[in-house]
């Protein structure tokens, strides 16, 4: 196992027992706690995914990088479109919006349809 697993798994862990003995002996306000443990497991648990799921494939190549560049210039062109249907949306008073809930819709539809469109051109093989 590379270095850079190693410090990215005792990062995580490291950030999650943050969180619990920040919960345990501290009066802080009681999001810190959660926000840590869920950092450290997210850090912990992609480690370990891409660790798995790599094998003895490269980290990153020109094929990877072309393909995630794509995948992301697709997701953004198509959040273009979100934002413009949230505008409609607000426009014509067929919901209310807040900021907070059109920025959490954004961001994870961004981080879901860049993820969505790298598996669809990684399955495919290359950008035609």
């Amino acid at each position: 196992m590379e270095r850079k697993y190693v410090y990215r798994l005792i990062l995580g862990i490291a950030i999650m027992a943050a969180g619990i003995l920040s919960d345990i002996f501290s009066n802080i306000d009681v999001l810190i706690p959660i926000v840590l443990v869920n950092m450290g497991l997210i850090i912990f648990i992609a480690t370990a995914f891409r660790l798995f799921r790599r094998g003895d494939l490269p980290d990153r190549d020109e094929r990877t990088k072309k393909l995630a560049a794509y995948g992301i210039t697709y997701s953004w062109l198509l959040t273009l479109v979100a934002i413009t249907v949230l505008f409609w949306i607000q426009y014509f008073g067929l919901a209310e919006l807040t900021a907070d809930g059109v920025l959490g819709i954004l961001l994870f539809f961004m981080i879901i349809s860049a993820n969505v469109f790298r598996w669809y051109f990684m399955r495919k093989g290359d950008i035609e």
